[in-house]
């Protein structure tokens, strides 16, 4: 198949968190199965971050990307340059992958599919569930600004976006099920995001975390990787931690990640308000084989979200032999809780810290429910094999063919494929 995506940011992945490196996961994988591959997207993150050549093609791991410069409104990802290569090329593709919602590359990728009568598949990315939509998360705020903008666009361009796709791609039952106030037109299926779980088994040129840090010690390790935003519940983890290390010290608290200026400094207010600045370390970023390595060093990994459609940090961290403890608005919260892989929780500070204290008492507990999350990341989450049943979908959709009428096996949060 000749498959095109386009996305408003593709590299580097690290600035946006998980879904983006997925989609690179994902496009590298597609071309690795044979398929012929192109990606479409904009220098939004600048010079000074990207350094790549404009409107000309880029060749990473057997996929041709293309790179356009924006101009403002810069906040839409607006880039007239896009516009007219979509215009020109999409003819030339059996189908066309969009990965986002609200952005201009959205409107003018839909509209020129719509134009050249190229299928396309739209992938929200979490963007359609009302959590999104209205609501703000702990300290951080949506303005109203911002949500008039999203809901201007759903009543007008998007109502037009979304009606012409072929099928809406959701990354776990929840996502799709919170969508469904919206009454979209066209079928929705699931298909989550793919994990190089073989990655755990590469050697790692970073040192043990003890070995940087000899102030953690002998004590037990818990994690949080995730890109540092207020949507991530650290206003939640943070003081949770704080009250349990009234009654222990026998834990380290390692923070990964990066986000906005002011959010780290928040970030680093809240550790300590808690007291917690002797038992934490702050990483920054990390990525690449130093993440797989930070993983095997940890004993457990935590991620309180609002609102998560996925969580492919938590399937990284299954990955990797972790028991997880998440929040019940993480996207797959109810495949780990069937597998075993790990605790699901409440936004309640309480809930979270007797959850953080079950598993620092229970070593066994810990290795069993790290032993079912590495099964199930394996079983479920390994990226061969979703792309290759994602593929089977597109394939479906080129054809004309209708998806399949299933319902979604809760247990799994999959779409099964024929």
């Amino acid at each position: 198949m000749k498959l095109l995506h386009v996305i408003p940011s593709f590299v580097p992945a690290w600035r946006y968190g998980g879904p983006i490196y997925a989609v690179q996961g994902l496009t590298r994988e597609l071309a690795r199965q044979g398929h012929e591959v192109a990606v479409m997207t904009t220098n939004i993150d600048g010079p000074n971050v990207l350094d790549v050549p404009l409107e000309r093609p880029v060749f990473m791991d057997g996929v041709t990307v293309w790179y356009f410069p924006v101009e403002p409104p810069r906040w839409w990802c607006f880039s007239r340059a896009l516009g007219r290569a979509l215009q020109m090329q999409v003819k030339h593709f059996d189908l066309v992958i969009i990965h986002s919602i609200f952005l201009w590359p959205t409107a003018v990728a839909a509209f020129s599919c719509q134009r050249r009568g190229v299928p396309y598949v739209i992938r929200p990315a979490g963007a359609l569930d009302p959590a999104c939509l209205s609501k703000s998360y702990g300290s951080g705020r949506i303005s109203l600004s911002s949500r008039a903008k999203k809901w201007l666009y759903l009543n007008t361009l998007g109502r037009l976006d979304l009606a012409g796709a072929s099928a809406i791609h959701f990354m776990s039952q929840a996502e799709m099920e919170a969508s469904r106030p919206l009454r979209l037109r066209p079928p929705g299926f699931v298909l989550p995001h793919g994990v190089e779980c073989e990655q755990m088994e590469e050697k790692s040129i970073s040192l043990p975390l003890r070995a940087r840090y000899p102030q953690i010690g002998d004590k037990k390790v818990v994690l949080f990787l995730s890109r540092l935003d207020p949507i991530k519940g650290l206003d939640l983890l943070i003081p949770a931690l704080g009250d349990l290390a009234l009654r222990r010290k026998d834990f380290a608290f390692v923070l990964a990640g990066m986000g906005n200026t002011a959010y780290e400094a928040e970030v680093a207010a809240l550790v300590k308000e808690h007291l917690l600045q002797e038992q934490t370390v702050f990483l920054g970023l990390v990525h690449g084989s130093a993440k797989w390595a930070l993983f095997r060093d940890a004993d457990l990994f935590a991620l309180s979200s609002y609102h998560e459609n996925f969580g492919v940090a938590v399937v990284e961290a299954m990955a990797a032999g972790l028991p997880v403890i998440i929040s019940d608005r993480v996207g797959i919260c109810r495949e780990v809780s069937r597998a075993g892989a790990g605790l699901v929780t409440g936004l309640e500070r309480k809930e979270i810290a007797a959850a953080v204290e079950r598993l620092l008492a229970d070593e066994n507990l810990r290795q069993e429910m790290g032993r079912k999350g590495a099964i199930l990341a394996r079983e479920q989450f390994n990226l061969a094999k979703v792309v290759k049943d994602l593929a089977q979908v597109y394939g479906q959709i080129i054809e004309g063919k209708p998806l399949p009428c299933v319902e979604t096996e809760p247990s799994l949060g999959r779409l099964p494929v024929s």
